[in-house]
Formats: structure tokens, sequence, C-alpha cells
């Protein structure tokens, strides 16, 4: 594994020879992306490979467990700095063998009250929105898609093209997971 020195290296290496300058937000002349998709940290979630997508063809949104409350401000700012004029659609992408899928927030509160106890008041605070099951995959997704509609600062035309999805580490394939009243597209 390369070390951080060796990785500023490869930025110098990058910078000299295939970095091509991106225009400023004034100078931008074409649309941008039109989807904002929340994903996982995990790295065996390589989200633009997935989608067969390019990096400027959507932003994405990283986070532990892909789950949408913990970056709801990324979404409000975007959406409201584009002027309403680029994103169309939210996708939420969570995925099999996710690390909250192995733990549930009063045990992950529990180990860290454990290790940190002089915390333990803020500890409480924390919200992580782990599954604690594998079995809570799709309601996960789910909880996420009725959070997305419950935002009065989430335009309706986002709401209504928001997209759950589970991800299989070992097909590769999505599923989509609907929300009640609704049908898969």
């Amino acid at each position: 594994m390369a070390t951080w020195d060796d990785i500023l290296e490869q930025n110098r290496k990058y910078s000299e020879t295939e970095h091509k300058p991106a225009p400023y937000f004034s100078e931008l002349t074409g649309p941008l992306p039109p989807y904002m998709i929340f994903s996982c940290i995990d790295p065996r979630v390589p989200v633009e490979k997935i989608l067969g997508i390019q990096t400027a063809e959507a932003i994405i949104v990283r986070n532990a467990g892909g789950r949408i409350k913990n970056n709801i401000n990324d979404l409000v700012f975007f959406d409201t700095f584009s002027q309403g004029q680029a994103l169309k659609n939210i996708i939420i992408i969570h995925h099999t063998d996710c690390g909250y899928t192995h733990t549930s927030d009063e045990a992950f509160k529990a180990t860290l009250k454990a290790s940190n106890p002089q915390h333990a008041h803020d500890i409480d605070r924390l919200y992580f929105g782990t599954y604690g099951s594998g079995d809570r995959l799709e309601e996960s997704v789910r909880e996420d898609l009725r959070f997305v509609n419950a935002q009065p600062l989430i335009r309706q035309e986002l709401i209504d093209n928001a997209k759950g999805y589970i991800w299989d580490i070992k097909t590769g394939k999505l599923t989509q997971i609907p929300l009640e009243g609704r049908t898969a597209l």
C-alpha cells in the first residue's frame, strides 16, 4: 500500500502530465450533473464503475452506510446553488455486507462509550442509522426514501424522482427498492 508521501508524489506527476484545468462555475457552459447519488464509503462499492459513469456525470456523496440523513445539507446546498437547474434525480444505494449490517446504533455507541466514557453524553446524541442486520437492508433504503419525502426544502421534482437500490457485492447487480405505494421503474 502506498504511503501518503507516495500519493502526494502521484499527485505531483498527475498535475504535471495529465491534469486538464476544470472551469470555474462562472465559466461553465454545459449542464451540471443531473444525479446526486448517496452511497457508502466502503471501498468495495465503486459507484462510477457500478453505474458505468464518469465522475463528472453525477455528484456522488459517500458516507458510512450511504445514509442520506447525514448529508441532506449537501443536497439542499447543491440544488439551491444551481438554482434548481441541475439535479433531476436523487439516487440512494445501500449494499450487501455493509458494516452497518453488522452492528446497531446502540451497540456501536456502547463500544464508543467503553473507550470514551468521559464523552458518554455526546455519544448518546450521535445518529449513525446502522441497519443492525442484513435483514433490514431493504427497510433502510425505504427509511431514506421516506426521509427524502418528508423534507420541506427538497423540490417536489426531486422527491418524485428519488430512487433507492441495494447493490449486491457478490453479483454486482442493483435491485430497486420502491417506497410503499410506488412501483419500481
